[in-house]
C-alpha cells in the first residue's frame, strides 16, 4: 500500500490549527463583549462597599499619591479613595492562608476605623473565613491605632480566632496598613 503523506500527517495538523484559530477568535470576541460588563459590575460592587464602610461620604475620589507597602507582595495598599470631609476607604492586599486576601477599610475624618470588609479571599471555608464575619470584624470599629506588631498575637487590643490565626493576622495587617495610609495622607496635609 502506498502512503499519502499529506492525508496522514499534514491535513490533520492543518485542521487542528484551523480549529484552534477559530476558537481563539471566538474567545477573544466573547471577552471583548464581557470584559467591560465585568469591569462595570466590579466597580459598582466596590462603590457599594465604599458607601457601606463610610456612610457619611457623598462621593469618592481616587488618591493618586504614594501607597503604603508594609511588606512587598505580602501586605500593601492597592488603592485609596478619599471622601472630602468624611474620611477615606483603603483597599489592602494582605497575605492570608489561601493567598492574598483583599480587604476594604473605612476610616473617618478623625482617623477611626468605621468598618472592615473582606472583598476577596481564598481562605478555607468554615475555618479561615471565621475571621471574615461581621462579628469578628466589628472589633476594629473605632480603632485609631494598633501596635503594628508583626503578628496579631503581639497586640492585646484585638483578638484572634484560634484555628484561623493566619486569616486573623491578615486582617490585622490590613487594618494596620490602612491606618498607616491614613496617617501618610492626613499627616502630610496638616
Amino acid at each position: 500500500m502506498k502512503s499519502n503523506t499529506f492525508k496522514e500527517y499534514i491535513q490533520p495538523v492543518v485542521v487542528l490549527v484551523a480549529i484552534c484559530l477559530v476558537i481563539t477568535f471566538a474567545l477573544a470576541y466573547v471577552n471583548s463583549i464581557t470584559a467591560p460588563i465585568i469591569a462595570d459590575n466590579t466597580k459598582r460592587a466596590q462603590d457599594a462597599a465604599r458607601a457601606e464602610l463610610l456612610p457619611a461620604a457623598e462621593t469618592f475620589e481616587q488618591y493618586t499619591g504614594d501607597l503604603v507597602v508594609l511588606s512587598p507582595d505580602k501586605v500593601y495598599v492597592s488603592d485609596c479613595y478619599i471622601a472630602e470631609g468624611a474620611g477615606m476607604v483603603v483597599t489592602v492586599e494582605s497575605s492570608s492562608y489561601g493567598g492574598l486576601l483583599t480587604a476594604m477599610v473605612g476610616i473617618d475624618s478623625e482617623g477611626a476605623v468605621t468598618g472592615v470588609q473582606v472583598t476577596a479571599h481564598n481562605d478555607t471555608m468554615g475555618l479561615g473565613t471565621k475571621a471574615h464575619t461581621p462579628d469578628y470584624l466589628s472589633q476594629y470599629q473605632g480603632v485609631t491605632e494598633l501596635a503594628g506588631a508583626d503578628s496579631i498575637k503581639g497586640d492585646t487590643s484585638v483578638s484572634f480566632i484560634s484555628g484561623a490565626t493566619i486569616s486573623s493576622n491578615a486582617l490585622y495587617q490590613a487594618v494596620c496598613a490602612a491606618l498607616e495610609q491614613y496617617q501618610a495622607i492626613e499627616g502630610g496635609a496638616n
